[in-house]
C-alpha cells in the first residue's frame, strides 16, 4: 500500500512538470500557429519556462529599392502578416537600418537580399543584437513578384531562438507568453483574437473605399459597374476612382464583387474562407 502511494505521488508531480514533448506541442499550436514538429527543437526546460529554436519562413517583399519582412508562415499554406501581429502585440517592427548598402557591398548600389541583410531584417524584427546565434539564416529564396503586387519578392528560412512562458489550464499546457531578444515579455493568449479583430477591421476600411469609389463612379457614368469579378471592378475604378488597387483582404483572399447597374454587393470571406456565413464581412449600397 505505502509503494502504491508513493508511485502515485510521484506520477502526480511529474504530471504537473513541463516535459520537453510537452513544451514542443505547446509551442506549435501557440497563437493560431500550427507549426511542424521538425520546426520546434526545444533545448532547455526549467520549471514553467522553456528556449527553444524554431525554423520560420519570411516572406519578404521589395519595394523602392528597400526590403521589408511582410508575412510569416504559420501552418502549411498558411501566411499572416507581420504588421498585423506587431500591432497586436505592441512591438516595432523594426529592421529600416538593413538597407544600408556601405554595410553588406563594395558596391553602394548593391540591394540585393543577401544573406547578412536577411540576418540583419530577422534580428531586427526579434530584438536580437548582432553578431548572435540566436539568429540564423538556412536559405534565401527569390522568387519574382509577389501575388497582387509588382513589388519583387523572396523567402527567407531561419532558425531563431525564443524563450516560453507556460500556463496550464484544462487542456494541458499552453504558451503564456514569448520573448526574443532584447524585448519584453509578450503575451500571446489572446493574440489571434486580436489580429483577426484587426484584419475585420482592416476588411471593413479597403471595402468602404472602394463602396465610396463606386458612387464616384456612379455619379459620372450614372450606373454601377457591372460585373461579378472584382478584379474587373478594380480596373474600372483604379486609378480615377480608387487611389490604390484593392484585390486581396487580410487572409490573403480574393474580395467578392457582384455589380448592377443600381445595385452591388462587396465581400470578404472573412476568416472561414466561405461565402454566406456569418463570419463574412459586407458592404452593400
Amino acid at each position: 500500500m505505502c509503494l502504491l502511494l508513493h508511485l502515485c505521488l510521484l506520477l502526480a508531480v511529474a504530471d504537473t512538470n513541463l516535459s520537453s514533448s510537452q513544451a514542443r506541442k505547446a509551442i506549435q499550436s501557440m497563437a493560431g500557429f500550427s507549426l511542424p514538429s521538425n520546426a520546434v527543437r526545444v533545448q532547455r526546460v526549467d520549471g514553467a519556462e522553456a528556449t527553444a529554436e524554431l525554423q520560420l519562413v519570411f516572406r519578404v517583399m521589395q519595394h523602392e529599392g528597400r526590403w521589408r519582412l511582410n508575412e510569416v508562415r504559420t501552418g502549411a499554406d498558411r501566411w499572416e502578416r507581420l504588421d498585423f501581429i506587431a500591432q497586436a502585440a505592441n512591438v516595432e517592427l523594426g529592421g529600416g537600418d538593413c538597407d544600408a548598402p556601405a554595410q553588406f557591398a563594395r558596391v553602394k548600389e548593391n540591394k540585393d537580399l543577401t544573406t547578412k541583410r536577411a540576418r540583419c531584417m530577422v534580428a531586427a524584427l526579434l530584438g536580437v543584437s548582432l553578431p548572435s546565434d540566436h539568429v540564423r539564416i538556412r536559405e534565401v529564396s527569390p522568387f519574382g513578384f509577389s501575388f497582387g503586387s509588382a513589388d519583387a519578392a523572396a523567402l527567407i528560412s531561419a532558425l531563431v531562438q525564443l524563450d516560453f512562458r507556460f500556463a496550464r489550464d484544462e487542456r494541458g499546457w499552453q504558451v503564456a507568453s514569448l520573448k526574443s531578444g532584447n524585448r519584453d515579455w509578450v503575451d500571446v493568449r489572446s493574440l489571434a483574437a486580436t489580429v483577426d479583430q484587426l484584419k475585420r477591421s482592416t476588411a471593413t476600411d479597403d471595402l468602404l473605399q472602394i463602396a465610396q469609389a463606386l458612387d464616384k463612379y456612379r455619379g459620372e457614368r450614372g450606373s454601377f459597374v457591372v460585373t461579378d469579378k472584382e478584379s474587373v471592378l478594380i480596373d474600372h475604378l483604379s486609378p480615377k476612382y480608387l487611389s490604390r488597387v484593392i484585390r486581396i483582404d487580410p487572409w490573403l483572399r480574393p474580395y467578392q464583387y457582384e455589380g448592377e447597374q443600381t445595385r452591388y454587393s462587396l465581400r470578404s470571406l472573412g476568416p472561414d474562407g466561405k461565402p454566406n456565413t456569418g463570419d463574412d464581412i459586407v458592404v452593400k449600397n
